[in-house]
């Protein structure tokens, strides 16, 4: 789920771009370049800091050497949080023959192959997707899918963060197609 956080906090600045007047998007600036595609494990993923405003006066702090000013500083930033059970969309980034990859905006969830159907599948590498056997359905590359979040790893710090595992077993996922003959034929 896409969440937005309202933060208060003390923000360094380069000097040089503090000194050309415009504090409020040299702010902003140093904010994307520090936070935007870091996880941090209370908020999720940042994907995008939205706005910020310098509070007051700056400080700097001469004896530590650092050369930046820090400003206190209100920002808000848009952080994406999956969350266990959640059902997601998203577009298929790649399939190997272990499962597919499954883009959810700034992060993949992964689908084992044991969970892209109710059935046995088999991978087909030249369409770069997977075919059930029983029914001859087939998911492959940039198709769009309904799946479930049933794992949520966290990573060491300097590798992507989270691990996100998904299944499409479940009534309502799978391929929208998949979706709407379900739902048809229940309707009947």
């Amino acid at each position: 789920m896409y969440l937005l956080y309202h933060i208060e906090e003390w923000v360094g600045v380069d000097p040089s771009q503090v000194y050309e007047g415009k504090i409020n998007e040299a702010v902003k600036r140093a904010l994307r370049e520090t936070l935007e595609g870091q996880v941090d494990e209370e908020l999720g993923i940042i994907v995008a800091v939205i706005d910020a405003e310098a509070i007051g006066e700056g400080l700097i702090l001469p004896a530590s050497g650092d050369p930046n000013i820090y400003l206190r500083v209100r920002y808000t930033i848009l952080v994406y949080q999956p969350v266990l059970l959640e059902v997601v969309k998203g577009v298929v980034r790649e399939a190997r023959e272990h499962g597919i990859f499954v883009g959810l905006g700034p992060i993949d969830g992964f689908v084992f192959k044991n969970q892209i159907m109710d059935e046995p599948v088999e991978y087909i590498p030249d369409r770069k997707g997977f075919r059930g056997l029983d029914s001859g359905r087939i998911v492959e590359l940039d198709d769009i899918v309904r799946a479930r979040i049933v794992q949520i790893s966290k990573l060491p710090r300097r590798t992507v963060g989270l691990r996100i595992g998904m299944t499409m077993r479940q009534p309502y996922l799978g391929k929208e197609e998949w979706i709407i003959e379900q739902v048809k034929s229940q309707a009947t």
